[in-house]
């Protein structure tokens, strides 16, 4: 049983579950300027070699996750409901 078991399906969960943690974890990881050390590429690494703009990227992930969802919704749709129990 787990908390959300009355309130969400467990095909809404499958669907936004990814893209939160998602942004979770890429949130987390930009709060970490005092933690350089420990990154994979300092942020002048990143500045230098990045060479598309961040509402470039941010626009891509938004619809690269849209038709993730998508897909996902439209697979729980067709899909038969089996029941384990």
């Amino acid at each position: 049983m787990v908390f959300w078991e009355g309130y969400v399906s467990d095909e809404a969960m499958g669907t936004v579950a990814p893209v939160v943690v998602y942004w979770l974890y890429a949130g987390f990881y930009q709060l970490l300027p005092h933690l350089d050390k420990y990154r994979l590429h300092t942020r002048k690494e990143e500045e230098e070699k990045n060479a598309v703009p961040f509402v470039s990227v941010v626009r891509g992930v938004l619809f690269q996750q849209f038709v993730q969802a998508t897909v996902a919704k439209l697979l729980f749709l067709v899909s038969p409901k089996i029941m384990l129990f």
